[in-house]
């Protein structure tokens, strides 16, 4: 892939999702080269993770939070493409 992967995870920061934020970056980023990641402050429960723009999984959704390994085989599969 000639572009970069954008990862944004937009947390909510008054649930105190920030820690588990960051460890899901800095699992991203150890595990792959050509990723940047952004950190969005949110609120109402909000833990939300896209990739290229594309919502990839929702707390919201699932009901629960992601497995750091189901972003990082999501991103795996964006890398393939």
């Amino acid at each position: 892939m000639e572009g970069k992967i954008r990862v944004k995870i937009v947390y909510c920061r008054p649930c105190g999702y920030l820690d588990r934020a960051l460890d899901l970056a800095r699992d991203i980023l150890s595990y792959f080269e050509n990723t940047s990641v952004e950190l969005e402050q949110g609120k109402n429960g909000i833990f939300d993770v896209y990739i290229n723009d594309n919502l990839v999984f929702s707390r919201y959704k699932e009901k629960r939070f992601p497995l750091n390994e189901e972003i990082l085989k999501e991103i795996g599969k964006v890398s393939l493409q």
